[in-house]
């Protein structure tokens, strides 16, 4: 074969796979358009948040911007005014008892010592006394007058009825009765002043008038007492105390019985108790220019015990106002704003005039009514479109 007729047998081979490359090359292009068609025909995804007319947002339901949205209603609360003045625990006089020695003499023993719990009538001291000694015998002495009296006066009225005696000896008889029963009831009395229990040794025993606990005693056995107006014993009973704080003139405009007060104690820090305004004393102390103001707080405990510091703070209630939680709270500008339902998942700014307060809500003045719902968690995420 010539070289001739090889070149033409090879361009005829090749000739198909020319013709079919043009072929190819449109196809691939032509896919290439549909795939980009496609593409520009997907839809777009749906934000969280959207803004709508009026400055309104609108949050995708089930979006993750609205699953951590947490939206509640405005409500009413109170917020009470408190004054806080410094104060000590102090004992209930009337279960602050002293026992004092009724006359002289000598301790023979004391029958208790501080710390000690007494019932009532539980003997504290014995004491022996000349004038206990002397009382005794003349309640004895007028005892026994007595009987006397009271024999003779029966005997002149058998007398007198049998027909003997005269009247005049019956009439004696009975002013002489009479001033015996005097004369008994006066020692008598005057021995019941000295000592609840004697003996006719001229010993007595000083008893307990209260349930408590001995704070104090102030003697030995031995000892001569010659001051009676020394206290021997102090009862003390602390089931139930007092709180007395000395509130200054410039707050007592407000005080009345009956108020909330809330005290604290370096004694148990974190640790509030509640209690009411019992007393407020009527004259002001001239040199400090403060009233005294005292509550009763229940120590069944006792816990509480007479000269611990305390603060107290008396409560003046002020009517009911608004009150949302700060964490609801957001700056625009210079302004504080909340973000109020409108409809559900739709939400408007709105600007609020506040009053801070102690703890996590703080008071509503205007912007806001109740009932409304806002946003109190979760804002933030709104703030940022």
């Amino acid at each position: 074969m010539s070289l001739h007729v090889a070149f033409s047998v090879f361009r005829a081979l090749c000739r198909p796979a020319v013709a079919v490359l043009p072929v190819l090359i449109g196809l691939a292009f032509a896919g290439a358009g549909h795939s980009a068609r496609g593409a520009d025909s997907a839809p777009a995804p749906v934000p969280d948040v959207q803004h709508r007319p009026n400055g309104l947002l609108a949050v995708e339901p089930g979006s993750p911007v609205d699953k951590r949205l947490v939206v509640g209603p405005v409500s009413m609360s109170r917020w009470d005014r408190g004054t806080t003045s410094p104060g000590t625990i102090v004992a209930e006089p009337s279960r602050n008892v002293t026992v004092l020695p009724p006359s002289a003499g000598r301790i023979i023993d004391m029958t208790v010592k501080i710390g000690d719990h007494v019932q009532v009538g539980d003997e504290l001291a014995h004491i022996l006394s000349a004038d206990v000694a002397q009382a005794t015998a003349d309640e004895i002495r007028a005892r026994a007058d007595l009987d006397l009296a009271r024999r003779t006066f029966k005997r002149n009225q058998g007398v007198l009825s049998a027909g003997g005696g005269t009247a005049k000896d019956l009439d004696s008889a009975r002013a002489a009765l009479t001033e015996a029963e005097a004369e008994e009831d006066r020692a008598q009395t005057k021995l019941d002043a000295l000592s609840a229990s004697t003996t006719d040794s001229g010993v007595m025993t000083l008893k307990s008038p209260i349930e408590g606990d001995v704070s104090i005693v102030n003697a030995t056995a031995g000892v001569n007492i010659t001051d009676i107006t020394q206290p021997l014993v102090v009862v003390t009973s602390i089931d139930e105390v007092w709180a007395v704080a000395d509130v200054p003139e410039r707050d007592i405009a407000g005080l009345a019985l009956g108020q909330p007060v809330n005290l604290t104690m370096p004694a148990f820090p974190g640790k509030i108790f509640h209690s009411t305004v019992s007393g407020i004393t009527p004259i002001m102390q001239p040199d400090s220019q403060v009233l005294d103001v005292r509550v009763i707080l229940p120590n069944l405990d006792g816990k509480l015990h007479p000269n611990m510091y305390a603060s107290m703070t008396v409560m003046e209630p002020e009517p009911p106002t608004l009150s949302v939680p700060q964490s609801a709270l957001l700056m625009n500008n210079d302004a504080v704003t909340v973000f109020v339902e409108v409809r559900p998942h739709t939400f408007e700014r709105r600007s609020v005039r506040i009053i801070y307060d102690d703890g996590d809500n703080c008071r509503v003045l205007s912007g806001l009514s109740a009932g409304e719902r806002i946003v109190t968690s979760g804002a933030i995420l709104l703030n940022d479109d």
